[in-house]
């Protein structure tokens, strides 16, 4: 299936979850918040479809590790969208783990104008999107990724870390003005509505056939990974909103990049994917700049009178956390005791 159709039924899921949760707990401003800050969720919920989008469709032609590096390049680039828009810090430390993510991303791509080898590198096909999914126009089990279409995959990948940034950037705007699980629901319901709207138009269009299709689940196997795909989407953005709000010291925030280690280890022992050593090489800078600047961040010196009202409206949030890469690929944080 195409990565539209699985978000599609993602995303379904966790709007009904969000719904259900908020008029059970009855979240104020429940279901879309306050009128001032509508416009922002919806930049923020299709930020957010092109942050996860990126990714799932990364992953049909990159090893899961490698697709799974790639958006630890959101924390960066979201640092300089909110050095840009918002005036926030972004010290040169964090410039420079930028600049050397980007080519760990480079070792990653291996362009074939800067490497004469073949791009597949010794690493295994990607994994199965289907049953006889090369009549669909998706890759199957046996197929042999080419270097053009891996460097098409990890520019997607790249737009998906752009979505991200925008996500977070929008998130930084909107700060307490909107509760998190209102921020999740738009993000669900607009890409939602992107999905079907995608699905609905693109046969009629002649965009991207036949892959970019509804496929109708044949067996009972396809309906409970879908619904598990979705079930557990909410439940892990809750759970790791949760933890990031209870605690805000690095410890939390390094164990966001445990997403790596099972990356690399699902990838090695069900996808069978051996990892080349420029992949390696890549996975390090990446990795080792977003870790490297998180454990060197300093503490932000007392705010200006003219900045009170900002720092307001920022307060309780994961201050200079690396992204939450969740829903999304967005950072969330949430008050518990409002929850409760």
């Amino acid at each position: 299936m195409h990565p539209v159709q699985l978000l599609l039924l993602r995303q379904s899921l966790t709007v009904v979850f969000c719904l259900a949760y908020m008029w059970w707990m009855k979240i104020p401003d429940f279901p879309f918040g306050k009128r001032e800050v509508r416009w922002l969720l919806v930049v923020r919920g299709c930020a957010g479809f092109f942050a996860i989008f990126g990714m799932w469709y990364s992953m049909m032609y990159l090893p899961l590790a490698d697709a799974t590096v790639i958006t630890f390049l959101a924390p960066g680039v979201a640092g300089f969208m909110c050095y840009f828009l918002l005036h926030e810090p972004f010290t040169r430390i964090e410039r420079l783990a930028t600049v050397v993510a980007l080519l760990g991303v480079v070792l990653i791509a291996r362009p074939t104008s800067l490497f004469a080898r073949s791009s597949t590198g010794g690493e295994e096909p990607s994994s199965p999107t289907g049953e006889l999914p090369e009549q669909r126009g998706l890759p199957g089990a046996d197929h042999q990724t080419t270097s053009q279409e891996r460097l098409v995959a990890v520019g997607v990948a790249l737009l998906g870390v752009l979505g991200a940034a925008g996500g977070f950037t929008t998130l930084r705007t909107i700060g307490k003005r909107a509760h998190p699980l209102i921020s999740v629901n738009f993000f669900g319901i607009t890409s939602t509505v992107i999905c079907l709207l995608a699905l609905g138009l693109s046969p009629a269009l002649d965009v991207g056939q036949p892959a970019l299709r509804w496929i109708t689940p044949t067996s009972a196997t396809q309906w409970v990974l879908l619904l598990t795909l979705g079930g557990l989407g909410f439940i892990k953005q809750y759970l790791l909103t949760a933890g990031l709000s209870a605690d805000k010291s690095n410890r939390a925030n390094a164990m966001v990049y445990t997403h790596m280690l099972f990356a690399v280890a699902f990838d090695r022992w069900v996808f069978g994917h051996r990892m080349g050593l420029m992949s390696f090489l890549g996975c390090v800078l990446i990795l080792g700049s977003a870790v490297g600047v998180m454990f060197m961040k300093k503490k932000p010196p007392p705010p200006k009178v003219e900045d009170a009202e900002r720092q307001i409206n920022l307060t309780g949030e994961a201050e200079g956390s690396p992204m939450l890469m969740g829903v999304g690929g967005t950072a969330e944080s949430v008050n518990l005791g409002r929850i409760r």
